[in-house]
C-alpha cells in the first residue's frame, strides 16, 4: 500500500452500526434538478442487465457477466429485490423516470482491503452508470444529493471511494466531487485507488433546519 496524500491522518471515529438505514427514505429533490434517487423496482431489470454484461460499462469491473446468468437471477428474485439494500439507489430520470444508473452509501467491511479507520466500516460511495449516460454529470448531480441528504442525516464522519486507478473517468468525478486521493493499494490483480471526503463538507443549507 502507498499513500498519495499526507493531508488526512488515520481517523479513529467510533463506527455507527445501522445508520445507512437512516437515509432510506431519501428525498434530495431540493438540491438536484435533472435526476431522482428511488428505490429498485423491477421494471428496471433491463437497465441493471445492462450494467451486469455491456464490455464498457465492466471493464474496469472485472468484466462483463453472462447475460444468461444475470437474466436467471432477475427472473428468480426480481430487480427490486436485488436493489432493496439499505443505501442503495436508482438514479433515475427526473422527467421519464427511465433507470440511468445505481449508486450506493454503504459500509466498507473489515474484510476488504482499502481503510482509512482503525476499525474500517467506513461509509463507501459506489456508482454505475449505463453507457448512454456517461459524460452527462448524472453522476456528479445524484452523488452530490445522496451526500448532501446523507449529511444532513448522519453525524460527521470519513466517506471514501474506491476505484481501479486506471478508471480514470471514476477518479476524475471523485476528484469534482472534493474526494482526496490518500492510498493506492491491489485488489483484484489492479491498483485501486482509494479516495476520502469528510461528510460535513456536502451539507447543503437547503436540506438543514
Amino acid at each position: 500500500m502507498k499513500a498519495l496524500s499526507p493531508e488526512f491522518e488515520p481517523y479513529t471515529w467510533a463506527t455507527p452500526t445501522d445508520e445507512v438505514a437512516r437515509i432510506a427514505g431519501i428525498d434530495p429533490s431540493q438540491v438536484i434538478d435533472r435526476v431522482r434517487l428511488r428505490k429498485g423496482r423491477d421494471d428496471d431489470a433491463d437497465g441493471l442487465i445492462e450494467t451486469q454484461t455491456d464490455v464498457r460499462v465492466r471493464l474496469y469491473l472485472g468484466g462483463p457477466r453472462a447475460e444468461t446468468e444475470v437474466r436467471a437471477i432477475l427472473d428468480s428474485v426480481g430487480a427490486a429485490s436485488l436493489l432493496s439494500a439499505d443505501g442503495c439507489y436508482i438514479v433515475a430520470d427526473k422527467a421519464s423516470d427511465e433507470m440511468l444508473g445505481t449508486i450506493t452509501l454503504s459500509r466498507r467491511g473489515p474484510e476488504l482491503p482499502g481503510h482509512v479507520a482503525a476499525d474500517a466500516n467506513e461509509l463507501e460511495l459506489t456508482y454505475v452508470f449505463r453507457p448512454h449516460a456517461w459524460r452527462n454529470g448524472y453522476a456528479t448531480e445524484a452523488a452530490r444529493g445522496l451526500l448532501a441528504y446523507a449529511a444532513a442525516e448522519l453525524p460527521e464522519q470519513p466517506v471514501i471511494i474506491v476505484t481501479q486507478t486506471a478508471n480514470q473517468p471514476s477518479v476524475r468525478l471523485a476528484e469534482r466531487l472534493g474526494f482526496i486521493r490518500v492510498q493506492a493499494f491491489e485488489q483484484y490483480d489492479a491498483e485501486q485507488t482509494l479516495a476520502i471526503a469528510r461528510l460535513s463538507t456536502f451539507l447543503d443549507p437547503k436540506l438543514t433546519p
